[in-house]
């Protein structure tokens, strides 16, 4: 491993002093964050549901269609995203002393298991997971991104709520499975997200069918459910069903997205047109965003409210 220890080492040392002192130790994401055009977290209610696994092929399949793609693994206690990306090597600094990025399919990622031995186990406290998480973001030097993908922990803890306090993110891509205990999950996070005012672009539906290894044919593995009316009822997109490929799990241990290796198979195909629509949602945010932002839109929101004070 890199001798460097790019943050883990010093973050906890960092961290547990000011948590110590009772202050904060962290500062607002510096300048390398900066070269991040926008946010988006890949979230799920709960784990099992190969959250992951749509992390690495969407990031795949958005630098395929031209945009510069990163990954953040925000999941410290089960960080998979180097092994599933082909990215568990040491990691370097540059001469700013800040963490340079793995790379591999043309996406830079950075992960906690770039640095700690895949059999240690991480036993720190909520606080320090979600300062050492921003510790992460703030010292990475990632290039120019159209995006950054935030793989994030099952659930919505510590880490999700200092992401969401600390981080501007632009949105949110759920995934869960058809299950109905994963749905129920899954309805808590969106009913989180939309409390914070963090738009929901839309829910994932992940192993919904399986590639049958005889015929090749689409099999549902949840006949009676249905993800598309939790989206409709929460009033967010539904981006379609990802297939459980048999092969998707040996391909994800070599670092062989399913996405990049077979494309043309009915999940790689799944993939594309996840990474369309999200890409689609993206593009909507960002045309709200220069709409709300415009001289026009604050001149017509201040008159409005000078308005009503005057009454």
């Amino acid at each position: 491993m890199n001798e460097n220890k790019p943050f883990p080492a010093s973050v906890k040392t960092e961290a547990e002093i000011a948590m110590t002192h009772n202050e904060p130790w962290y500062a607002e994401p510096g300048e390398p964050v900066q070269s991040v055009r926008d946010v988006i977290l890949v979230a799920s209610g709960k784990g099992g549901v190969g959250k992951s696994t749509v992390t690495v092929n969407l990031a795949c399949a958005l630098q395929q269609q031209g945009m510069k793609v990163g990954i953040l693994d925000a999941d410290l206690y089960g960080p998979s995203i180097a092994r599933m990306l082909g990215t568990d090597v040491a990691l370097d600094r540059d001469e700013d002393g800040h963490t340079i990025p793995a790379v591999a399919h043309g996406v830079h990622a950075v992960s906690v298991a770039n640095v700690i031995p895949p059999e240690a186990a991480l036993v720190w406290k909520g606080p320090l997971v979600s300062q050492t998480l921003l510790q992460m973001f703030r010292e990475v030097a990632w290039p120019e991104l159209d995006v950054l993908l935030v793989d994030l922990p099952p659930g919505t803890g510590d880490v999700q709520l200092t992401i969401l306090e600390q981080i501007p993110v632009t949105g949110v891509v759920l995934v869960t499975t058809p299950q109905r205990l994963a749905q129920v999950d899954a309805d808590r996070g969106i009913a989180l997200f939309h409390e914070l005012d963090i738009p929901v672009f839309g829910i994932v539906e992940n192993m919904g069918h399986y590639v049958c290894p005889c015929c090749g044919e689409l099999q549902p593995l949840f006949p009676d459910a249905n993800v598309e009316a939790l989206a409709k009822r929460r009033y967010v997109g539904y981006f379609g069903a990802i297939p459980l490929d048999p092969a998707g799990q040996l391909l994800a241990d070599e670092g062989r997205p399913l996405v990049v290796s077979e494309p043309e198979g009915a999940a790689g195909q799944a993939f594309s047109q996840l990474a369309e629509k999200v890409d689609e949602a993206l593009e909507r945010e960002r045309r709200s965003r220069r709409h709300n932002d415009s001289p026009e839109t604050q001149a017509a929101h201040q008159a409005f409210w000078e308005g009503l004070l005057e009454e």
